[in-house]
């Protein structure tokens, strides 16, 4: 049991840090904090989340066709 905690932790950790990463990216380019590129991260797990529950598509699936959809929404 605490392996699947340490396991939850470091991949929660990992997105939690490409977001920054992305978040400190635009920050240092512009010198303006772009709140869109966190509203692209939030669509995309939305629209992940549904695909897994409505369409009944596994998570394997519903996470990476969002993926594929993400460069049109930037």
């Amino acid at each position: 049991m605490a392996y699947q905690f340490i396991l939850n932790g470091i991949i929660t950790g990992s997105i939690y840090a490409l977001i920054a990463i992305g978040f400190a990216v635009i920050y240092k380019t512009i010198r303006f904090f772009h709140f869109a590129h966190g509203v692209v991260y939030t669509a995309g797990a939305y629209f992940a989340y549904s695909l897994s529950i409505t369409a009944g598509l596994g998570p394997v699936i519903s996470f990476f066709l969002p993926q594929s959809f993400r460069p049109l929404s930037a």
